[in-house]
């Protein structure tokens, strides 16, 4: 292949392709929860975690050459409102190492949240930075921006138990806050300019994103305890995630992209939730909704899986992402 060809070709790998490594590393998480909840092998989440790593490794390799061979394209997708926001996912990616090295390695764990964390910090000022300079069209608004605000929410559930905990506290009130602020401004773009595209349309399932990782911050920073405001973000995810059924005839028509991966992180964080609620709440909690969504979420990161590597192998696969 000549030099022409392969900048032409990893100028095309965008950065939304980390999503995959957040589906599938939190996947392994909410495994490793079920684990005691559920009966299920340990193995099982571990595997999915290391798995998670190895793409990781694989993406930023292939990234790492687009900024090297092809930096106005990076450029491109760092100033563009609409995209700027997948950024995020290259520290939350870090964040989930970090939960995943915990019990493993305290020192490793804690190298990983550090960076993961800074970094989503920075980012997250960035983005707000940009938007207020005023003068946006609401219709650029996507969900994708949620991303950088639940990144900063996550730090706290591992940040917690690394002995951070004022500063999860203050990483928690920024996170919740900057989410209440874009919540408001996607459904003003729903209710009074227009309605996600297709194209748009599957990152709707990101809006469950924010509340399932601020419930399992907050019962962290909270010792465990489930009180009012648990249960008020616990059942907020939950109605994005019906809201985002809701779609489901319209996502059955679509063609396959990898947009389809902004589906597996709220997902698998949906999952990871409930089993946090059902750990803490008890025999109270029905076990058949934490397995609903641990099954849904293994099907989808499954799907999109299998689709990403029939897609590599065709070619043309990220051609498709705008």
């Amino acid at each position: 292949m000549t030099d022409s060809k392969i900048e032409r070709s990893v100028s095309d790998i965008p950065v939304s392709l980390f999503a995959a490594v957040l589906g599938i590393s939190g996947l392994g998480l909410a495994w490793r929860k079920s684990a005691p909840i559920l009966g299920i092998a340990p193995w099982i989440g571990e595997v999915l975690i290391f798995a998670g790593v190895l793409v990781f490794a694989w993406i930023a390799t292939a990234y790492g050459m687009k900024i090297a061979r092809a930096p106005q394209a990076m450029r491109e997708e760092a100033n563009d409102l609409k995209r700027i926001a997948f950024f995020a996912t290259v520290p939350l990616s870090l964040q989930l190492f970090a939960a995943g090295a915990l019990p493993l390695d305290q020192a490793t764990a804690l190298l990983l949240w550090a960076i993961g964390t800074g970094v989503q910090f920075i980012l997250l000022f960035i983005i707000l930075g940009r938007w207020m300079q005023g003068g946006h069209p609401r219709r650029i608004f996507q969900p994708s921006l949620f991303l950088p605000s639940a990144g900063v929410m996550l730090g706290p559930a591992t940040g917690y138990q690394l002995g951070f905990i004022e500063l999860g506290w203050m990483m928690f009130a920024l996170g919740f806050l900057v989410w209440m602020l874009f919540l408001v401004m996607l459904f003003d773009r729903l209710f009074f300019d227009m309605p996600l595209t297709d194209e748009e349309l599957p990152q709707l399932a990101i809006s469950a994103s924010p509340p399932a990782l601020a419930f399992m911050s907050y019962i962290a920073l909270n010792q465990q305890m489930i009180d009012g405001f648990a249960r008020f973000l616990f059942y907020s995810m939950l109605l994005f995630v019906i809201l985002t059924l809701a779609h489901a005839s319209r996502f059955a028509r679509m063609r396959f992209s990898l947009a389809w991966w902004s589906f597996t992180f709220p997902t698998v964080a949906a999952a990871g939730a409930a089993m946090e609620y059902s750990s803490a709440i008890g025999t109270n909690f029905p076990t058949v909704l934490c397995i609903a969504l641990l099954v849904l979420a293994s099907g989808l990161v499954g799907y999109c899986s299998v689709r990403t590597l029939m897609g590599l192998r065709e070619g043309g696969l990220f051609k498709t992402v705008s």
